[in-house]
């Protein structure tokens, strides 16, 4: 409802209860006749929305209002005239709470406080109907009430009225920059922001024309790796894991159970009675399968590369995939469901039908019942006597099913290609996170509904970890069955290796290569470069043979591959790192690759001298301030750096989040104003660099939960201990005190050396920030308060005082520190393996000579280490391993069940524990390799790690053993 409408209904009540004021005479009276038609009829609340006579500890209060789970204000209600206040004015009013005007109502007051403290309501009403007096219950009596002495005075500024407490208004927390701005007058901005230097004075630096033509070039070449012209390089470069492996084979055997029931081979009676008991056991019949991961694990692509690349052909020839995007629905939300069911039938249309849509043979046999029950009923006299008009009948009538009743032609589909067509019907149900938990409810029982009338079918949703997380706690999740398979986020360097190995293989990046000349043409390049394959090594140098750079713009994108891939070509293009250099360099074979200073200076500036602000959106200002209200140029990173100990605390992934109010708690403690936190809370909502944990709220709302994301806790990083970050902030944050950004700029354009001015830089930017911020706040002693005491003494020892040569590393290092680390993987023909190291996010490397220092000889994946870590130019690495846990290692019979040659690895089913183990090719010699089948039996040494995953340590060398069994491809046909 918007404000007019609001208007005049609001005018339309006033005016039927003016003349009969007199006959309102009781409390009753006024909450029947006047509050609740204003609340209901003016302001947007539903009687649901309303909850009267609700006891808490203090007694009873009048009205609760409420916005679905949340409490949003109280009104104690009184008899029309029982309030009084001392003033004359007709007018609105903004009066002290305990001062001379509302003190004649302060019990009515008091008694609304009391009522909104044991729940935490934020705002209270005191009203007889006619007078309404709103106010702050927390703290109220040094604070302002707003007051409508009258019902003229609503309608004189109702727009207020309708900001205080209507339902739309409340929702956006209105309320709160209204009282601040009445209790807080130093909020109001009254100078206006100017950085140090104007966007004005930021230029463009000029290339060289190689430097533009080269750019062209890595242009194509990024494109490339986006794989937006080449389909088959997502799937060929998807980054495989523990977890991908194990959810790919398992995939592939839920797919061939099912496919098995719908043409079961004949059998005997035992035979068949085993088979229903044991599929009804293992609820073959039909699957729900999770694919769960968080945003950028490729759930999707792995589910692509699965359906082409991992099932067998004669397998994916039996199966109809329909794909379902549940953000490609147009309309509302019930219409979704209709447009879902459009979209199947044309998915499964376009895949049964030569032309891609049926002909009236096709529908004669999806309707052949109906046909013959026609022809022997109800039109049996016409087809006796006409059967060309009993046909034209029938056609008439199957036009009417079809269009009218499309969920009964889906079902009629999928029930002709199951059993005629002995096809598996597939959903894949993506993009669901998108809308809250109500939509993907009424989503997922839709497709139960189909799973459940088709008899054999799978569905499968593609899920974020916090999606899946809260629908699993539904009742409807509940009541069916369901798998689920977790595949983690990909390392960006990895994405790269990957990608970069394709586009070489691929274009043949060789000198003179006509392959790859063709392939940039194509992309309308038009230069000649003599050697090709330094586009490729640059790439590799800069952000796969250094850890630094991947991981920086992995965290910047929040693991999005795309938008990483974007901050990529802005540090290969900038200005700032002269790509002929870089290509000259390769070539002539002195290749180094940029330092971390340069690397950063490269991202942050792009092509401009210095930051340009909006120039790369994932790069952003922490320390710029609103420009309408007053802040602290902290208070972004003190919202971060709570979030941040929050993540760090967690032992669950639903502890990282917190809601706004408790945020907004923490923070009053420390003087800083509602306003100033909930435009801090949106503008990093915005940016990403703290996430919500129900995906369908985008935007900020008082009953949001939140977390920090990545590119949040790196950013509180770059804000506190980076130089280049921290000094280019320095030089273009828009900030109210010109005096101040004179002086950053008079010390920039010193007659001094570069790192002296840019030392003078940060000291200066630095004394005002913390100077600023200590108007703004006070810092209570208390331990939950310790993080933002050491935020500022962080700052402080970090910028003031410290001189360049101190700043050889901008980040914290865990080097000296020991860790504990399981090993990933380790190869002993080759001598060298990886640690994952869950404290870093990360892995390091791990060779032979470590081991053998440390007095370890034998170790495998799955066997924990604690170590100490160096950090070079291409990541951490193992130092000294400290301690040793060896995995138990049983040594078990099991037979080869599956084989991915291509992909250099396979799975062992051990019958003794009834689990299939993972196994790698490298720990096979050349003989066990070029002799191994599937059917085949293996003596096998077994660990499994934390997780319940079962991986083949070591294939006993004299134990292998042939088999006859033939599984699916026996010994003739290895």
């Amino acid at each position: 409802m918007n404000v007019d409408t609001a208007f005049e209904r609001a005018q339309a009540i006033i005016s039927s209860v003016a003349d009969r004021l007199e006959a309102i005479r009781s409390e009753e009276d006024a909450k029947l006749q006047i509050i609740t038609r204003i609340l209901t009829e003016a302001l947007g609340w539903s009687h649901e929305d309303i909850a009267n006579e609700t006891p808490n500890e203090n007694g009873f209060s009048d009205y609760l209002i409420k916005d679905g789970d949340r409490n949003v204000f109280v009104i104690e209600a009184k008899k029309v005239g029982e309030i009084s206040l001392k003033t004359t004015s007709n007018v609105k009013g903004i009066y002290k709470v305990s001062g001379p005007v509302l003190k004649p109502a302060l019990t009515g007051i008091s008694q609304a406080a009391r009522y909104c403290n044991p729940d935490g309501v934020p705002l209270a009403v005191l009203t007889d109907g006619i007078r309404w007096v709103i106010f702050l219950p927390w703290g109220y009596k040094e604070k302002q009430a707003v007051v409508f002495p009258s019902l003229e005075s609503i309608l004189k500024d109702f727009a207020l009225f309708f900001e205080l407490i209507s339902k739309s208004d409340c929702r956006k927390s209105t309320y709160r920059a209204i009282f601040d701005q009445i209790n807080e007058n130093r909020l109001n901005l009254e100078n206006p922001l100017v950085p140090a230097f104007d966007i004005g004075e930021n230029s463009i630096v000029q290339k060289s024309g190689l430097a533009f033509d080269l750019e062209k070039v890595f242009a194509s070449f990024f494109s490339g790796l986006t794989g937006d012209d080449d389909p088959d390089m997502i799937l060929d470069c998807f980054v495989e894991t523990k977890e991908s492996r194990v959810a790919d084979f398992s995939l592939e055997r839920i797919t061939k159970n099912v496919l098995g029931n719908l043409s079961p081979h004949d059998a005997d009676v035992g035979e068949g009675l085993h088979a229903l008991v044991k599929d009804t056991v293992a609820g073959e019949t039909g699957q729900t399968v999770f694919i769960v991961g968080p945003s950028g694990a490729g759930k999707s692509t792995f589910l692509d590369r699965f359906f082409k690349r991992t099932l067998s052909a004669d397998i994916r020839e039996r199966c109809i995939v329909i794909n379902v995007n549940v953000l490609d629905a147009s309309g509302s939300d019930l219409s979704a469901l209709q447009w879902m069911t459009e979209c199947s039938i044309r998915a499964i249309e376009q895949q049964l039908f030569p032309e891609g849509f049926p002909e009236w043979p096709h529908l004669q046999a999806l309707y052949h019942l109906e046909y013959v029950r026609r022809s022997k009923g109800i039109d049996a006299l016409l087809y006796s006597r006409d059967k060309d008009a009993f046909k034209e009948k029938f056609s008439a009538y199957v036009e009417e099913q079809v269009e009218k009743d499309r969920e009964g032609y889906l079902q009629r589909l999928i029930s002709d290609l199951i059993k005629n067509r002995k096809k598996l019907p597939i959903f894949v149900i993506d993009n669901t996170d998108e809308f809250d938990l109500e939509f993907k409810t009424r989503v997922f029982q839709y497709f139960q509904s189909i799973r459940r009338a088709a008899a054999h079918c799978l569905l499968l949703f593609p899920a974020t970890d916090r999606s899946a997380w809260t629908f699993s706690k539904t009742e409807i999740f509940n009541i069916y069955s369901s798998r689920s398979f977790f595949l983690p986020t990909p390392s960006p360097r990895e994405v790269f290796r990957k990608r970069i190995d394709y586009l070489k293989q691929k274009i043949g990046y060789k000198t003179g290569s006509k392959t790859a000349r063709q392939y940039l043409l194509s992309r309308g390049i038009t230069i000649q470069i003599r050697d090709l394959d330094a586009f490729a090594k640059v790439v590799e140098d800069v952000f796969v043979e250094q850890d630094y750079p991947s991981k920086i713009v992995g965290e910047l994108s929040n693991y999005n591959m795309r938008k990483a891939l974007g901050l990529s070509k802005r540090v290969i293009t900038s200005s700032v790192l002269k790509i002929e250099d870089l290509v000259r360099s390769y070539i002539t074979g002195s290749m180094v690759a940029p330092s971390r200073e340069r690397f950063m200076n490269a991202i942050m500036k792009g092509d401009y001298e210095l930051y340009r602000p909006g120039d790369e959106p994932l790069i952003l200002p922490l320390y710029q301030v609103d420009g309408k209200i007053r802040q602290s140029p902290l208070i972004h990173l003190r919202l971060l750096a709570y979030l941040h100990a929050l993540h760090e605390a967690a032992t669950d992934d639903v502890d990282r989040y917190i809601a706004v109010g408790s945020i907004k708690s923490y923070f009053d403690v420390m003087s800083m104003s509602e306003v100033a936190v909930q435009k801090s809370l949106e503008f990093l909502i915005v940016s990403d660099l703290i996430e919500p944990y129900d995906l369908s709220k985008k935007d900020y709302s008082e009953d949001q939960r939140i977390a920090i994301s990545e590119s949040g806790m790196l950013h509180l990083i770059l804000a506190s201990f980076n130089a280049v970050y921290f000094e280019q902030m320095a030089l273009t944050t828009r900030i109210p005190d010109s005096d101040v950004a004179r002086s950053i700029r008079s010390a920039f354009k010193a007659q001094k050396s570069y790192n002296e001015r840019l030392e003078l830089v940060r000291r200066i930017f630095c004394q005002y920030v913390l100077e600023e911020d200590s108007r703004f706040c006070i810092i209570p002693e208390s331990g939950a308060y310790r993080l933002q005491r050491d935020l500022v003494s962080n700052l402080e020892g970090r910028w003031i005082g410290v001189s360049r040569g101190a700043l050889v590393d901008d980040l914290p290092q865990p080097v000296g520190k020991t860790f504990r680390g399981v090993i990933e993987r380790y190869d002993n023909s080759r001598g060298f393996g990886f640690v994952e190291i869950p404290a870093l996010k990360d892995s390091a490397f791990l060779h032979a000579n470590v081991l053998e220092k440390s007095g370890l000889i034998d170790v495998a994946e799955g066997d924990t280490i604690v170590c100490e870590l160096t950090r070079g130019g291409k990541g951490f690495a193992v130092s000294i391993v400290r301690e040793f846990q060896r995995v138990d290692r049983p040594i078990l019979s099991g037979t080869v069940a599956k084989i991915f040659e291509d992909r250099g690895y396979g799975f062992v089913y051990i019958p003794e524990t009834g689990v299939d183990a993972f196994f790698h090719f490298h720990l096979l010699s050349q003989r066990q390799r070029s002799e191994l089948f599937e059917g085949q039996e293996l003596l096998v040494e077994v660990t499994v790690d934390t997780e319940g995953r079962a991986q083949v340590r070591k294939v006993m060398e004299d134990r292998l053993v042939r088999s006859d069994m033939n599984f699916e491809t026996g010994p003739d046909q290895k």
